[in-house]
């Protein structure tokens, strides 16, 4: 789904009954949420904000034939006591002629997107965000706001956070169904099956108290493999009883940004017209030792040879 506004069926009526009455059309406030409205719903019978979180501001109105323009505005400075949130949702309410209570206009959604709103910080300065909404009087209604450039999206950035995130689980370590894979000084290992673990994930094994002198006992070792849905574990010997422990398991990150060590390479995602990313010169560009990009292009001197050789060669 797209960034995408629309006058709610309310809005029409009230937008309706200002002209039938001759009366004033009275924006009253905005309002601003995090919810994800569902794909197929319309938006003009969407009311009310479906996760709420803070009131805004219209910075901006004016109207010019049969267009109305206003720009609706979120500052943090304005809502010094808002925790950082992703905003994702606004509604704007004006004024029923007929009642005098708040009703909705216009409800819009950020579609895929959801814009990083950070809690207010006199070290950092202000964050303000703006929403330029035009509303056409016409018998066709479709408008939209397009996304800004670099923005990720909410499934991209579930994504990521999920590919970062650290998790823990308490398992037991069971004293059945070990098998013997060879010498060394591990020999036994077990299986543990674990729908959410994959292979790219770091696993961290603590043994609890409880368990502690099986663990001794039976050697198990103080390193664990993921595999796709599933933990390996070690021992020098077959546990006599079960082993509580805890596993914490933390995302790997590599696949979007990677840093390695003792001279691996720096990677980043490519970059793309529409999101910040890694570029490497292609012909006709160079790099310098200190990372500078120009154009391996001809200089004037060797310019102007050329042309003198062709404006006066030799052979005349």
């Amino acid at each position: 789904m797209e960034y995408t506004y629309k006058p709610t069926t309310h809005g029409r009526a009230v937008m309706a009954a200002c002209m039938a009455l001759e009366r004033p059309f009275h924006i009253t406030r905005v309002a601003f949420g995090s919810g994800r409205v569902e794909e197929n719903v319309n938006l003009a019978d969407v009311h009310e904000l479906l996760e709420y979180v803070s009131d805004g501001a219209v910075a901006d109105r004016s109207h010019k034939d049969d267009r109305f323009c206003l720009t609706i505005q979120y500052a943090n400075l304005a809502h010094k006591d808002v925790k950082t949130f992703l905003l994702s949702e606004f509604i704007v309410y004006v004024e029923n002629p007929e009642t005098g209570e708040d009703t909705d206009l216009l409800y819009g959604t950020l579609g895929d997107y959801r814009q990083p709103v950070p809690m207010y910080n006199p070290a950092y300065g202000p964050s303000t965000f703006n929403f330029p909404l035009t509303l056409i009087l016409s018998d066709v209604i479709n408008v939209s706001v397009s996304a800004p450039a670099g923005l990720v999206t909410y499934g991209d950035l579930t994504v990521l956070i999920d590919a970062m995130a650290v998790r823990r689980t308490d398992i037991i370590i069971p004293a059945s169904g070990w098998v013997e894979a060879g010498g060394g000084r591990y020999p036994c290992r077990l299986d543990i099956p674990l729908e959410r673990v994959t292979e790219r994930l770091i696993p961290s094994l603590t043994v609890l108290p409880d368990g502690l002198e099986t663990a001794c006992a039976c050697g198990l070792a103080p390193f664990v493999q993921t595999l796709d849905k599933a933990v390996r574990v070690f021992a020098a010997a077959v546990p006599a009883e079960d082993i509580p422990a805890s596993l914490t398991l933390q995302g790997d990150a590599s696949a979007f940004c990677r840093v390695g060590i003792g001279g691996d390479a720096y990677s980043l995602p490519p970059a793309t017209p529409y999101s910040l990313g890694a570029v490497k010169p292609g012909d006709g560009l160079r790099v310098a030792k200190d990372g500078t990009l120009s154009v391996d292009a001809a200089s004037d001197a060797e310019v102007n040879e050329m042309l003198a050789g062709v404006m006066a060669p030799d052979d005349k």
